[in-house]
């Protein structure tokens, strides 16, 4: 199997965010044996130090791969979840390294930091935020694929977002507000709108097996999308580790902070397969999403 994810934080005991050399090419590696060819390496917001230092280590050690380098699955580009999402909807992102277009000096400093990553970047943001449109035509202008995430946006600010360059949705339905029925807001925007693509978490913890068979019912093949969101401790036994600054808790599978929100998932997209197969999908089905879907949506971002 040749999958390729789009949103994996870490896994093996390896910390994207702290990781050197050696544990990237320890993550690389094994990832290469759950079956992965490519990968985004996924950032939580930080500030600005840390992503510089994360840069320095992280942006070197991409630009030293090459396609079947022997050295484990292939980094494609860096995944940004954030920072620029909303307060409401940060999930288990640690609120104080959130930003919006407001501060001129932080919305400078990323973008200085962005350059230094090598492929094809994908940005997760709410639209809805002070500047959140702007935000959304300058990444894609920097061709990104920009997806919408951790978002309390209404139906019509996602409009907007998509005539401004947003092309698909982070773990749809995870960190997003509700479906209401005189509000549909994101969740009903990602199965409505035909060129939006949505990726999902088959993990048995981020969505009921009906959301996912709802998803693969009202998606076209090329725009559902698995994701791992594989936080440091997948691949793991059950226990509590230190990630990104807090004790998260993994109990059965499910990773939570203090708070006992969802921090990621423990489960590549080896074991996730099956599970979105299983909810309606089909192991065809299931396969492309974990395979050529997500290819698929990067192109369109270079492509556009």
């Amino acid at each position: 199997m040749t999958f390729v994810d789009l949103h994996l934080h870490g896994a093996f005991g390896v910390d994207l965010v702290t990781a050197e050399a050696a544990d990237l090419d320890k993550l690389a590696l094994g990832l290469a044996a759950h079956g992965y060819d490519a990968f985004l390496p996924t950032l939580v917001p930080l500030r600005p130090d840390a992503l510089d230092r994360v840069a320095d280590r992280l942006g070197t050690w991409m630009r030293g791969r090459r396609s079947n380098d022997g050295r484990g699955a292939l980094p494609l580009g860096v995944h940004f979840e954030g920072p620029f999402v909303s307060p409401a909807r940060s999930g288990a992102l640690h609120p104080d390294c959130l930003a919006d277009a407001n501060d001129a000096n932080a919305v400078r400093r990323f973008f200085a930091t962005f350059e230094r990553f090598p492929g094809t970047p994908m940005v997760t943001l709410a639209p809805e935020i002070p500047g959140g449109l702007e935000l959304v035509a300058e990444f894609r202008r920097r061709k990104a694929l920009v997806s919408i995430g951790h978002t309390d946006a209404t139906f019509a600010q996602l409009e907007a977002a998509y005539v401004a360059g947003a092309r698909h949705m982070t773990h749809w339905c995870n960190a997003m507000r509700p479906l209401h029925h005189r509000e549909p807001g994101p969740i009903a925007f990602g199965l409505l709108h035909r060129e939006i693509s949505i990726d999902v978490i088959a993990d048995g913890h981020h969505l009921d097996p009906r959301m996912l068979e709802l998803a693969a019912r009202a998606k076209h093949e090329d725009r559902l999308v698995l994701i791992s969101d594989a936080m440091p401790a997948a691949g793991l036994a059950d226990g509590t580790y230190e990630v990104w600054g807090e004790p998260l808790t993994v109990r059965d599978g499910a990773a939570r902070n203090a708070s006992g929100a969802l921090a990621g998932s423990t489960a590549l997209l080896d074991r996730q397969i099956g599970v979105l197969a299983d909810c309606g999908a089909g192991i065809d089905r299931a396969r492309h999403a974990a395979t050529i879907a997500p290819l698929r949506a990067l192109e369109r971002a270079r492509a556009d």
